[in-house]
């Protein structure tokens, strides 16, 4: 099974800190999801890519059977704790140990970007039902947030070749209609406002799979860095120790043919 290096690494080891640092999801795209896919009692879902569970806990209340596919052994032991009843699978996007069509929906957040696109529609085109759905989901920083830019600075500086997903690239809808399996992409966004504090925030920025894989004096100083940047810019301006960080939530979604 081939993982990124900076995501076998990372995600291995900065386990706790996606847990406690990453965003979720707002509840707008779940029900959107919903409504567009028929989710609910009898049908099967299955959450490529599944971390701790973030987006995945979200889809347990409609009713559905949830399945979790996930690489990273630190990952699952995190998403098992978080989310427990569920069957939790060791597998990709490129190869998931499931029959062919088991599934009606298929849902990836805030992982697609590490796929080998072509070969991941190619699997998760055979794990779909035929007018199954297919959802991908990310979370981006709302560039209007005056902080977003020197964050991203201080990360792209370590970012390596690790995939990073940008908000609106149009490349994911293509590359889903290229592959021949599905219908046409619809891309909907939401608003999703996270509320932080110190100590979350960097354990946000430490969850990265590319800052948690650095060596430890490099990872601290980076994370001194932002700690920095959070106390001379949200932080001061707040009238607590806590401030909000203002979120884009892209849902990209289409029907299996």
């Amino acid at each position: 099974m081939n993982i990124h290096e900076a995501a076998a690494k990372g995600f291995e080891r900065g386990a706790a800190e996606y847990e406690k640092g990453r965003p979720g999801y707002p509840q707008e795209l779940v029900d959107r999801l919903v409504e567009v896919s028929g989710l609910g009692p009898g049908r099967v879902v299955v959450d490529i890519g599944a971390g701790t569970g973030k987006f995945t806990r979200m889809l347990v209340p409609t009713g559905a059977t949830v399945v979790a596919v996930e690489p990273v052994a630190a990952m699952r032991a995190q998403l098992s704790a978080a989310v427990p009843g569920i069957e939790i699978l060791d597998g990709t996007g490129e190869a998931m140990p499931l029959p062919d069509a088991s599934a009606d929906v298929v849902t990836a957040a805030q992982a697609a970007h590490w796929f080998d696109g072509p070969a991941a529609f190619a699997e998760i085109a055979r794990v779909l039902r035929p007018g199954g759905t297919l959802g991908l989901v990310w979370n981006t920083r709302d560039r209007a947030w005056p902080w977003t830019e020197p964050i991203d600075a201080l990360m792209a500086r370590v970012a390596g070749d690790a995939p990073r997903f940008r908000g609106g690239d149009g490349r994911w809808g293509a590359a889903i209609e290229a592959s021949g399996g599905f219908d046409e992409v619809q891309l909907e966004e939401f608003t999703n406002a996270v509320t932080h504090d110190l100590d979350s925030m960097l354990a946000r920025v430490s969850s990265v799979s590319y800052v948690s894989a650095l060596p430890d004096d490099r990872r601290n100083a980076l994370l001194g860095e932002l700690a920095a940047i959070l106390r001379d810019g949200p932080l001061a301006a707040a009238e607590d120790d806590t401030f909000v960080e203002p979120y884009r939530t892209e849902l990209y979604w289409c029907r299996r043919r």
